[in-house]
């Protein structure tokens, strides 16, 4: 994963094709890097955690001893690769959707700038806000990481704005990959607000460790890269192979997946 995300790093810094700066490039290329980026920050500390781990469990090191700080320095560790590794597993997919959401509103991106220093900032915040699943262990600042929780929702925020404003007075044709991008904003949308709600102590409080947050991560995660995921195959399928999928199936298949995972997940926010 590391030496991958070396790769992309080098390929889209040093190799990019004549006459293509940095700010013509695609905002999927763009997510890409910031992605790479992250996994270089964020995979070393999980890797160092687990082979303190591994010598503790064989070898007696006694790193993660309660003198040490015992559980909590490990949260502390498996969180400060853990909450990037979201956005690891996000950004290229805001990417695929910043893709789609063109082709079938007629229209070019809206706030191309903006869309790409929404995303740098997703990544340098992401790196701050580890300790906000920690809220309930009273060991951590609370001020700063609530106030960095909210602050990550803002370029987040922005990034919606965009794509709204991209399909805005738009002559939308919502085929198979539009209909994917509209279920990942949908879906994407209750995910960040509940977000939005872990971010303050006194919520979380209430929610931590509850079925409200299996719920938040779901719609987070699975909204996102599902979602996407799909929408991705559909919208480059025909460029791969040169064949279309069956449209009639490809829609049954949104309103299944799309009707079936709210159903599951949204009761979860009450349980």
């Amino acid at each position: 994963t590391i030496l991958g995300s070396v790769n992309f790093i080098t390929t889209i810094i040093c190799m990019r094709a004549p006459g293509m700066t940095m700010f013509r490039m695609p905002i999927f290329t763009w997510n890409v890097l910031l992605t790479s980026v992250l996994v270089l920050l964020a995979f070393p500390v999980l890797a160092a955690a687990l082979l303190v781990l591994e010598a503790d469990r064989r070898f007696g090191a006694q790193v993660f001893n309660a003198e040490n700080g015992g559980a909590i320095l490990w949260q502390h560790l498996f969180w400060f690769f853990g909450h990037p590794e979201v956005y690891i597993l996000a950004l290229p997919f805001f990417g695929v959707i910043t893709e789609i959401i063109p082709v079938f509103a007629r229209k070019p991106i809206f706030g191309y700038t903006g869309l790409i220093g929404a995303t740098i900032a997703i990544a340098g915040l992401s790196v701050t806000v580890w300790a906000h699943h920690m809220f309930a262990t009273g060991a951590v600042l609370l001020p700063f990481f609530s106030f960095m929780t909210y602050l990550i929702a803002v370029p987040t925020g922005v990034k919606f704005f965009n794509w709204i404003g991209t399909m805005w007075k738009g002559s939308l044709s919502f085929e198979p990959p539009m209909l994917w991008a509209a279920g990942f904003l949908v879906t994407f949308l209750f995910g960040g607000l509940t977000g939005v709600i872990l971010g303050s102590p006194p919520l979380d409080w209430h929610v931590t460790d509850s079925y409200f947050v299996i719920a938040h991560f779901h719609y987070v995660l699975f909204g996102t890269i599902v979602f996407a995921m799909f929408g991705g195959f559909s919208f480059w399928w025909p460029k791969m192979t040169g064949t279309m999928l069956d449209t009639r199936i490809e829609k049954i298949h949104f309103w299944t997946l799309f009707v079936g995972f709210h159903t599951t997940f949204l009761v979860q926010h009450w349980l």
